[in-house]
């Protein structure tokens, strides 16, 4: 009886080192983990996501379709609004606008994009907010 007890509390340890070694090793993924968004058009013509380490917010127009897309990006409470009006200039060759932020390590923030037809246009094909771990 005894060498069962001693093979079935070895078996548990095991296992639950296993577990403990897996749990820390999913902590340290979702660490960091970027947000992206996308306007709900067809062909989407907005995208906005946070770089890595919580420094910078980007938005891109990506179409010459007469709309902006407006980012919008929530952590501790506030929200904050960044357009990229320049009618999809340079498209997905990289032009976006950013603007620099100072997140801490491990805050949770939300990415939001939508398309307007000029600055204070009706908001439209807005994405959900989509979260991440600064």
């Amino acid at each position: 009886m005894k060498l069962i007890r001693k093979r079935s509390a070895k078996a548990v340890g095991i296992a639950l080192a296993a577990v403990a070694l897996a749990m820390g090793t999913a902590t340290s993924a979702s660490a960091g983990t970027i947000a992206h968004a996308y306007t709900t058009d067809d062909n989407p013509g907005g995208h906005a996501w946070l770089m890595d380490e919580g420094e910078q917010f980007r938005v891109q127009d990506k179409d010459s379709d007469g709309y902006r897309a407006s980012g919008y990006l929530r952590f501790n409470g506030n929200t904050y609004r960044l357009d990229d009006a320049n009618g999809a200039a340079t498209g997905d060759s990289g032009g976006w606008v950013s603007k620099d932020f100072s997140i801490a390590e491990g805050t949770r923030y939300e990415v939001m994009v939508c398309l307007r037809d000029g600055a204070d246009g009706v908001a439209k094909f807005c994405s959900a907010w989509h979260a991440g771990l600064a």
